[in-house]
């Protein structure tokens, strides 16, 4: 063979290996490595060897909004920058295998069952330094209770309102004062927990909706949300190209849908699995050419989808009651804090218009803010900041916001069809958004789900 023979040929192969990478072809891609699309992975590997299978992750690492930060905090301690707890934690949950199996003995020993709102483990604090009893952080959350216990309003049958529209008479009953004020820091809470404004949320869906919530035991991890589905990922080694984010999705009447990346690679494949946040579709950041369907398309512009941001604090020492979980500032700018005295961590959160406003400030200032009513709490402390890390979901290209809630005039039915597959079945739907729970376990169930429907397809039992 000749010197020129030898670079052709080289030049050729070269060629070959350009094509064959930039135009690959699937029986499933699955477009998201967070839970939903990792649970999904894991049942369809399991169900068979022969089907040609990738996940297209935008991001450098599997998880999504699970993502456990190991570097920023002192000591090599972990925070959870998004989900945070195994919500509904026992053998129904499709995590708890996983969980149990995936548990080294130092785990046995520091993850721990993590308890919200028990009167005994929640604190109550004032920036006016004044003392609140425990009758008097018992009387607010009562007041909640029977603020969010309201009796039928004939007007939800007629029209949908808020949940403000709906607690407001009552709450402007309440004297101001001190209970007041932490009455509203509570309601702050509950707009962190819900990720939008009580003016925005829907009250038919709130108070008499049809997915009653599970009673709640919540597993907290001392390794990391994160870790663990870093964990679980590596334990079934399925294959991802991380880097790969989506731009085009186009159907055709052929039995393959073409895929198109910022990378500019092509991929095809018989079957799509969608499984970026609901914030994405919103906002429209992957092109589908023909357009969705108009009843999907309804689905994803009317659920709601909101913002919950973190600010994780280290100090040099833990100064507050140790046996509280969480507890309230009354009067305070961020009034919500949840507790790791072991770690020296507050973690102070925010939702809705709130946490927008915060995204949009700079961090000294708001750290600034923290500290400053916590040194109006704790005077006798000379506490000190030593680390912070402060999430910023909403700003997130490939989040665009933190989870999904009810808006007006929605409900089950509405996630029932932000689930259902469509474009002549090819492509289907996952993630939070697609069921009611808004939870890490409940997402990964949707993984679950839609690989069935896919091995049903592809005819593989």
């Amino acid at each position: 063979m000749t010197l020129l023979t030898s670079f052709i040929f080289f030049v050729q192969l070269l060629l070959t290996i350009t094509i064959s990478g930039d135009n690959q072809t699937f029986d499933v891609v699955i477009i998201g490595a967070g839970p939903a699309g990792i649970a999904a992975a894991i049942d369809l590997k399991k169900a068979s060897t022969s089907i040609s299978m990738t996940i297209l992750e935008a991001r450098n690492r599997v998880g999504g909004r699970v993502y456990t930060d190991t570097h920023t905090l002192n000591n090599g301690v972990s925070a959870d920058i998004g989900a945070e707890w195994i919500h509904a934690y026992g053998v129904e949950n499709p995590l708890y295998s996983l969980h149990q199996q995936l548990q080294t003995n130092e785990d046995k020993q520091d993850d721990h069952y993590f308890h919200f709102d028990e009167p005994e483990m929640t604190g109550c604090y004032d920036t006016t330094g004044s003392i609140v009893s425990r009758q008097t952080c018992a009387k607010a959350q009562y007041i909640i209770d029977k603020l969010f216990s309201p009796k039928y309003n004939e007007t939800l049958r007629v029209r949908d309102v808020s949940v403000w529209d709906i607690i407001r008479p009552e709450y402007e009953k309440i004297s101001e004062g001190q209970i007041k004020r932490l009455v509203d820091a509570m309601l702050i809470g509950i707009e962190e927990y819900e990720a939008t404004d009580l003016d925005r949320l829907s009250a038919r869906q709130t108070f008499f909706g049809d997915d009653k919530e599970e009673l709640d035991e919540n597993m907290a991890l001392q390794r990391g949300f994160g870790s663990l589905i870093q964990r679980i990922f590596d334990r079934f080694a399925l294959p991802v190209q991380l880097n790969t984010e989506v731009t085009r999705i186009i159907m055709s009447n052929s039995d393959r849908v073409q895929i198109s990346t910022k990378n500019d690679e092509t991929i095809q494949s018989k079957y799509v699995l969608i499984t970026v946040p609901l914030g994405c579709l919103k906002q429209k950041t992957i092109v589908f050419e023909p357009t969705l369907p108009q009843w999907k398309q309804n689905a994803i512009d009317s659920m709601g989808f909101g913002n919950t941001e973190k600010i994780i604090l280290q100090f040099n020492e833990t100064f507050w009651d140790w046996n509280f979980t969480t507890f309230y500032i009354a009067g305070a700018s961020f009034p919500f804090a949840i507790c790791a005295p072991k770690k020296r961590i507050l973690v102070f959160m925010i939702g809705g218009t709130r946490a927008r406003h915060m995204v949009a400030s700079k961090d000294e200032d708001t750290i600034a803010t923290i500290l400053r009513d916590l040194r109006r709490v704790f005077p006798n402390h000379a506490f000190k900041l030593e680390r912070y890390r402060i999430s910023r979901w909403t700003q997130d290209p490939y989040a665009r916001g933190s989870y999904s809630y009810y808006a007006f005039n929605t409900s089950l039915e509405t996630f029932e069809t932000l689930a259902r597959e469509c474009c002549h079945n090819q492509l289907f739907w996952a993630g939070e958004h697609t069921s009611s729970g808004g939870s890490v376990h409940t997402a990964f169930a949707t993984g679950q789900r839609e690989a069935k429907k896919i091995l049903q397809r592809l005819k593989i039992k």
